[in-house]
């Protein structure tokens, strides 16, 4: 079982990823990335240094390093959302905002979709 893990400090951020206003707030903050080998799979992990927080995510083990990172960065700002500790910008907000396909489910149907739940 190989094992990995990155020194913290800024991340080094594709062109594409400096769109993503939740990308741009994590790269401000100390997190460190720690990576599991086991057989197909690699288990990622994001820790945030400053809150504790952890997250892991399942990836294939041939997929690229930048994208295992990214997903764990995106579970992790997603995560540290939620739970109050990251705030985005008002007008990263409405970015963020417009790109949740719930909402866009919501404003299509007569009666309001409950957040965070399924409707059925």
């Amino acid at each position: 079982m190989a094992h990995q893990v990155t020194e913290p400090g800024r991340l080094a951020m594709a062109q594409d990823s400096q769109q993503d206003p939740l990308l741009r707030q994590l790269a401000r903050r100390e997190i460190y990335i720690e990576r599991q080998f086991r057989g197909l799979y690699a288990q990622v992990r994001a820790i945030d240094a400053l809150t504790g927080l952890e997250v892991a995510v399942t990836t294939p083990s041939n997929a690229a390093q930048f994208d295992q990172n990214r997903l764990a960065l995106r579970k992790l700002g997603q995560a540290l959302v939620a739970q109050g500790h990251l705030v985005l910008d008002d007008r990263d907000q409405k970015k963020f905002a417009s790109s949740d396909k719930a909402d866009d489910v919501s404003k299509n149907t007569s009666v309001p979709l409950p957040r965070g739940g399924f409707y059925t």
